[in-house]
């Protein structure tokens, strides 16, 4: 791989521009940059620079596709139609770089071409991608929609959530945890009134992301948390709920673990 001569980068993305309007060329042309500053020599899992992944891979550093995103994103807003055109292109190569720059240039789309990204990432995260690619989706390509209409999102979240798919639950619940891994993120209530019917008898096959979620609630606000969780455990008439608590609660400080065992204590007298 050359070194690169970001004066150099920059032009070649530039160019990428000029064929945006023609999706095919403009991904002929991508290949030929990341084949340009591909590292092909060392195994897919050698960490480089660039993100471990399990898809097909050209191995290009990190930086290569921030660029990328930082220079194409304003197209975004100016070419959403054209944008649109490339993102599709671009997710079928399954390749990681095209995929990232995909869910990235969806993720820049104006809000008012939420539906068409909402469409994209329903219909991508129902066809039995690999969790990498769903993850992907989900946090890059929701961004604009989760700055300028939170509602929205978790509208769609809420859709899936009562949905007889269980793929679409898991999707769902994942679709939660880009929001609280943004700190801007504070409306923590929805997040609970969200999860409340699904904590209440936790599917075995949800149990893994519910357990990932839990965490990510505990580091945002532990008193919160807490106080929803108990509530949880109050209502709650499933057997397998004591068990999930159990497991959820040593990321929690001594006394909310002691707080929660004793509201477990406590069902159990009942």
């Amino acid at each position: 791989m050359p070194a690169i001569e970001f004066s150099r980068l920059r032009t070649k993305i530039e160019l990428l521009g000029k064929v945006y309007d023609q999706p095919e060329q403009f991904l002929k042309d991508l290949n030929d940059l990341f084949f340009f500053y591909s590292d092909l020599t060392f195994p897919a899992n050698s960490n480089r620079g660039a993100a471990v992944t399990t898809l097909r891979s050209y191995r290009v550093p990190a930086v290569i596709n921030r660029e990328l995103e930082k220079m194409l994103s304003t197209k975004a807003s100016t070419q959403p139609l054209e944008t649109l055109n490339i993102v599709d292109q671009l997710w079928q190569t399954k390749i990681h770089e095209a995929c990232l720059l995909a869910s990235a240039l969806l993720g820049s789309l104006p809000v008012t071409y939420a539906e068409e990204t909402l469409k994209r990432i329903e219909t991508w995260c129902t066809a039995n991608e690999r969790a990498e690619l769903i993850e992907l989706l989900l946090t890059n390509g929701s961004a604009t929609l989760r700055r300028e209409n939170e509602a929205l999102w978790t509208k769609k979240i809420s859709d899936w959530l009562h949905s007889h798919d269980r793929s679409m639950q898991h999707t769902a619940i994942m679709g939660l945890q880009p929001l609280l891994n943004d700190e801007r993120f504070i409306n923590l209530p929805v997040v609970f009134d969200l999860l409340y019917p699904v904590m209440l008898n936790p599917d075995p096959h949800l149990v893994q992301i519910l357990l990932q979620t839990v965490e990510l609630l505990q580091k945002r606000s532990e008193p919160e948390t807490v106080y929803f969780l108990k509530q949880v455990i109050s209502q709650s008439k499933s057997e397998d709920l004591p068990r999930f608590i159990r497991r959820a609660t040593p990321s929690f400080s001594e006394s909310a673990q002691e707080s929660l065992k004793n509201a477990l204590r406590k069902t159990l007298t009942r």
